[in-house]
């Protein structure tokens, strides 16, 4: 026997028979209602990675600076990018989703997206800029903070928010029963293999880097250590939270 459909009429932005007002019940709920935890191990682990990015650049190249101003300005990007990329989860939720109506469910979450890149952007500019002037603008130094803040905004905007307005997506699917579980599998798969190419391409790339003969080069060792073993975790730990997700429903 076929599992019960689901009755959605008051979810998907119809009024309530007994009661004229529309129900505020949300028809794609924002990930921060359903999964708060992710959210906010996610944030701060981005975060982590912009401010550690900042003091090994100021303290492996050096500066004119005072040991204050560089623990405040550190500690303030730190702060900033958590807020950042948090909001970045919910914000654009929050602004789009009066206009539910408005679009088709792919539309909506892609405009959704949109939004989150751009927040994304915007505080991966502003580190870069507090990171410029950590260092004294330095080229070489510049150039490296170029290349890591750039890692780390594509991690945030086609990883992390790819899979979120994925597994969104695919829960609005299967609260109307259209999904086809083999097409899920198989994107999900895909995505996978994709994913661990560039993982093991740049993971190379480091490793070549951690084998020279550079001045402090035990610093910069430990500095892309700590790199890409934060950026492994995250990584593996949006997959896995994208697999529970899919599969509790």
């Amino acid at each position: 026997m076929p599992p019960a459909r689901r009755n959605l009429s008051v979810r998907y932005g119809q009024e309530n028979s007994a009661n004229t007002a529309p129900v505020q019940e949300d028809v794609i709920p924002s990930i921060g209602q359903k999964h708060p935890i992710f959210l906010l191990l996610a944030s701060l682990g981005f975060a982590a990675l912009y401010a550690e990015l900042l003091f090994f650049a100021a303290t492996y190249y050096g500066n004119s600076l005072s040991g204050v101003t560089n623990v405040v300005l550190i500690a303030g990007i730190f702060v900033l990018s958590f807020g950042a990329i948090y909001a970045s989860f919910v914000l654009p939720h929050r602004r789009y989703r009066p206009r539910f109506n408005l679009y088709s469910p792919i539309v909506f979450l892609a405009t959704q997206w949109t939004m989150s890149i751009l927040m994304v952007l915007g505080i991966t500019v502003v580190s870069f800029v507090a990171g410029v002037f950590l260092v004294d603008g330095r080229l070489e130094a510049v150039a490296e903070l170029l290349r890591s803040f750039a890692l780390y905004a594509i991690a945030v905007m086609l990883i992390f928010h790819g899979l979120v307005i994925y597994v969104r997506y695919v829960r609005f699917l299967y609260e109307r029963e259209m999904h086809e579980s083999y097409k899920i599998v198989s994107l999900a798969g895909i995505i996978t293999v994709v994913v661990l190419v560039i993982t093991l391409f740049l993971l190379q790339f480091d490793l070549g880097r951690m084998g020279g003969n550079l001045p402090n080069q035990g610093w910069l060792s430990l500095h892309l250590s700590i790199r890409d073993v934060t950026l492994i975790g995250l990584t593996f730990f949006v997959f896995l939270w994208h697999a529970t997700a899919l599969a509790d429903h």
